[in-house]
Order: C-alpha cells, then structure tokens, then sequence
C-alpha cells in the first residue's frame, strides 16, 4: 500500500488524522469534515523534504540526465570539463587558476583564449581586443531585459525552492509550447493569453504552492513532447515513476512539499487552497495517474462547497474536472460552477447536417451540439483577428458543458443496464460514437497530446469501443452505420498517432472503405463533412490518414496478385472487420 496522508477540518479548526485528541472532535452540528488525501507521502511533512527517490536504475538515469545537461550547458559556454584522471595526473605540475573577474568559474579549469558564448540572461564582460586601427570595441553584450533570478538576487521570493535555470526553462516552455499548443483557439487573442499568462506569474509570487504545482504540470506535459518517457497507457503502475525527466521529478517533489506545508499551515479553508491543489490534480492527469486526481479532486469538492470558486479557478477547475472524467470514463465528481446558457445564435453561422445521426436521441443532441464547436473552431481558423473576447468565453464553457455531458449522460438514463459497479452498459455503435465524441474534443478547442496519459486513456477507451462493436457485429452492417463508424475511426486514428493501436485502426479504416466501395478521397471527405469535421484543421491530417490508407490496402494487393501469379499457396492476411 503507498503512504498517504490525511488533512482534515471542521468548520474553522483544522487537524490531522489522530485517534487520541478528541478535543477536536466536531459537535453534533458542526458540518461534515473536510479532508484532503496526499498519495503516495509520508505523514511528516520534514521527512517527505528528505525523501530519496528508492529506485536505483531510476537515480542513476536522472544523473545522467542532469550531467549530460551540465555538459551542454558548459559546452555552449566554451568551457570543457576535464576528465578525474587527467586532474589527478597534472595536480602537481599545474597551479589551480581562479578567475578575477567572475566568481563562478570551475577550480583546475583551463584558460582559454577564444570568447566565450553569454549565457541568456546574462551580462558577461569579455577581454578586449586591440584592432589595428586602433579602435577598441567592447565585447559586452548589453540586455536590457536580465534573467528572472536578477530581479531577486538574495532569493527571498516565495518561489525560488527551484534552481534558477530549471524554473526559467519550465516558464518559456509554458508560455511558448503549452499554453500555446493547449489553448490554441483562445491564444489567437492577447487579452485570453496574457489572462492565462498572467496567473502563473501572480502565483509565482503571491502562492508557491500554486506556482510549484503549475510548473509540475509543465514540466510533464515538456517530459512528454520530448519522449522522456515510458508508456503511459493505463495500468496499476504509478506513472510518476514512468517519467525519467529530471527536472519533473525534482519540482514534482518541491509542489508536493509546498502544498502540503501551505495546507498544515492554513488555519481556515479558503480559495488560495483550492488553488494550491491544482497542481496536484492537473499533473496527476496529464501523466495517466487518474484515480489520485480523482481523490484529490473529492478533497476540492468538499472545499468549494464551503467558500465557493474564484474567476481564476474557473478558468482550470471545469475543464480538469471533465478530463479526470474522460480519463477514467466515469461521472463527473464536481458539478458545473455556472449556470447553462444557449448559445447566441448571432455567434455562429448553423450548419445543416446531411447525414442522419446514430444512436439514442441524447447522443444525436449532443452531436448536434459538437457541431456549434465546429463552427466556432472553423472561424477561428478562418478568421485572423480570431474569436473575440465573448465567443472565446462562451466557447470556452460550451465545450466544457459538452464534454461533461458526453461523459455523464449513460448515468442518467434509466433505459441502460448497470453492472455490479454501478456503470452503465451502452448499445456498441452508440458508444463508439460517444467516444469519437469525445475524441473530437480532445482535439478541438482544447488540444490533448496523444502520448500523454490522457490521451492514452482515451484511446485505450476507444478501441475497447471498437472491439466491442465488432465483436457484436453480424455480417454486413447497414450504410449509415458503417459511415458513422468510418468517420469514427478517422478520429481514433488521429488520437492515437504514433501510438501502438495506430496501425489497429488503419486497419479497419481499410476495409470499412472496401465496404463502402468505392471510395475516392472526395467521397470520402463528403462523408466525413456529414459528422463532425473542421476542414481547415482537419483536411491534411485525415487525407494523409486516408493516403496511408490506401497504400496499404495497394500493398496488399500487389502481394496478393505476386501470390496468386507465382502459383503460392499463401494467403495474405486482410484486416478484417
């Protein structure tokens, strides 16, 4: 069993897990306690500052990380580190040289004459050098904009747990890649970005444990773009264990101490400590470890009741919310913080759909639903200026309602069978549709890396999906079945790039076009304009989903024809429906 540790408060008053002190015990009217369970921790808090990391492969990997950073890094600075055998060698030969100018530089290092390249951020003052004219040009380079680190040179920020250079790194990467990449729609605009922007940075300075826990997340979503990773498809293993970045491992720990301290130091519950928890919460899904976000999502629910949401928490709480949700395929644990509100219809322009929709009428509204969020998305692409200021909050909690509601419906309909767990059983084809579903939300307007541990969750979903309504099938299946189907699988594909079950729904997408014989790539694209389709970011990635396609379906029959020409007695394996 991991450690965890237990937070609990009544009312105003504040405790911890311990049979003996009944002076806190709550009195008949007091409400029902708060807790909040920390995973896989001590309950110590001093000792958790010492925990050492017990896999010894796993130490030994982020050591060399760390020192084939340090390598790169004095490398780009034209330093060269000496190997141990060499300075022991020359000990007695050599005089140890300490640089007058900078107290930073290396002990036994070798002089060179060539200058060296500044680090960014920095201000390096380099020898001068006499041309032969005369004329003496200074090599100091001037930065009117220094490195965060100047500005608090004693490290008296809240902040500074972090060496410098891995918080400045983790703070460009947010503000270029994640942000960015994550929040595509809505970064078209500077007031949406710099509101997003700006609340890492309060943090920084107002609340470490909210910054620290920004930064883990960060620093998961860089170790996976990089592929400093294992696979993060579900499983019992905790995927924390599964990242080898050095950086993660290290400001993972520090936000796990600084929420903690802040929570053991909080004498009241409050919205500062709803927000120190989300880092805990959004770096548990974004690397796959959803049952610990779930938990800690519990412990925020029974917070928020008390002292509610601020505006800041409603721009992460909701739509982590609904992705903890579509990581583990269950209901929602919290409930949307607003009331619903339709779209204005002067917002959009309402597309006709020509392709009947499949499936119960729940599922049918909320495709028609997901057809609103194609048109904002196709406009934002289209457009240059982007959404204004209304459309992106509007569309930001559309999208939010939607997802909850693709996650949440089964459980609301008497009409579908429940199991020993309380989940409901969907019809096969409804519930592969249901997951393109939400596929399609995982591209647009909030964008989820397949590789991450939610998108592996949400593939894992879809192809038990797809293998259950195979499974069901009986000989040929209807028309507008297979069309639903086929478009399905365009999205799988798509959300499992470069992922192990790629290749399993190229397969099927090959030979539901040989049903639907005979299918050009404009024949094809007409069907997948009748479901759900933004052209403008969709078109090159599906045509050369269907190109791979049909090049192997091209293959195969080549090798089948050499086959049957050669007179061999082999059959050639088609994927099969």
């Amino acid at each position: 069993m991991p450690e965890s540790w237990t937070w609990k408060m009544h009312g105003n008053a504040k405790e911890e897990d311990s049979p003996d002190d009944s002076s806190h015990a709550p009195s008949s009217a007091s409400p029902d306690p708060i807790t909040f369970v920390f995973v896989n921790q001590a309950e110590d808090v001093t000792a958790l500052m010492r925990r050492r990391i017990s896999n010894q492969q796993q130490r030994h990997v982020i050591r060399s990380h760390v020192m084939q950073r340090v390598r790169h890094l004095e490398s780009a600075q034209g330093k060269s580190r000496t190997a141990a055998r060499e300075i022991a060698l020359s000990d007695n030969s050599r005089t140890s040289w300490t640089s007058t100018e900078s107290g930073t530089s290396i002990k036994d290092e070798p002089v060179k004459d060539e200058p060296m390249s500044p680090v960014p951020g920095k201000m390096a003052v380099l020898p001068k050098r006499r041309k032969p004219g005369g004329f003496v040009r200074s090599a100091t380079p001037l930065n009117p904009s220094p490195a965060n680190h100047a500005f608090d040179p004693f490290q008296t920020l809240p902040s500074n747990n972090l060496p410098h250079e891995s918080s400045e790194s983790l703070l460009g990467y947010c503000f270029d890649v994640l942000l960015p990449l994550t929040f595509a729609v809505e970064f078209k605009q500077p007031q949406e970005r710099l509101a997003r922007q700006a609340m890492v940075l309060q943090s920084k300075i107002n609340s470490p444990a909210t910054f620290l826990g920004f930064m883990a997340t960060v620093a998961a979503h860089r170790a996976i773009l990089y592929g400093r990773h294992k696979d993060l498809a579900p499983s019992n293993l905790n995927h924390d264990e599964l990242i080898t970045d050095p950086d993660y491992k290290r400001v993972k720990h520090e936000a796990i101490v600084a929420v903690r301290t802040f929570i053991e130091k909080s004498k009241t519950a409050d919205q500062y400590m709803v927000d120190a928890c989300f880092g805990l919460v959004s770096t548990a899904t974004v690397v796959g470890n959803f049952e610990e976000a779930r938990m800690h999502l519990k412990g925020i629910a029974h917070i928020v009741a008390l002292v509610g949401s601020s505006q800041e928490s409603l721009l992460w709480l909701p739509i982590t919310n609904v992705k903890v949700s579509v990581g583990l395929l269950q209901q929602p644990i919290l409930a949307l913080p607003w009331t619903r509100e339709p779209i204005p219809t002067e917002t959009t322009t309402y597309r006709p759909t020509s392709e009947k929709r499949r499936g119960t009428d729940t599922i049918r509204s909320l495709l028609t639903r997901c057809r609103d969020i194609c048109n904002f998305v196709e406009f934002n692409a289209a457009n240059p200026s982007g959404l204004t200021p209304p459309e992106n909050a509007t569309l930001r909690q559309s999208a939010v309602e939607l997802e909850y509601d693709l996650v949440a419906y089964p459980y609301d309909i008497p009409d579908f069978f429940f199991d020993g767990e309380k989940e409901p059983t969907i019809p096969t084809l409804e519930s592969v549709i249901r997951t393109a579903a939400l596929g399609f939300m995982s591209l647009a307007p909030h964008t989820i890396m397949p590789s991450t541990g939610l998108g592996r969750a949400l593939t894992h979903h879809q192809k038990r999906a797809t293998e259950a309504w195979l499974r069901e099938r009986q000989g040929k299946s209807a028309v507008p079945e297979l069309k639903a189907v086929f478009w399905s699988l365009f999205i799988f594909a798509q959300c499992a790039l470069k992922q192990p079950e790629e290749d399993f729904f190229l397969n099927l997408i090959s030979q539901t076009m040989r049903d639907l014989w005979p299918l050009s790539w404009p024949e094809a694209e007409r069907i997948l304009t009748g479901f759900l389709y933004i052209p403008r970011l969709q078109r090159v990635v599906w045509k050369r989903i269907w190109t791979q396609v049909t090049s192997r379906s091209e293959a195969l029959r080549i090798q089948l024809a050499s086959n049957l020409s050669n007179g061999h007695q082999e059959s050639v394996q088609l994927p099969s429906l």
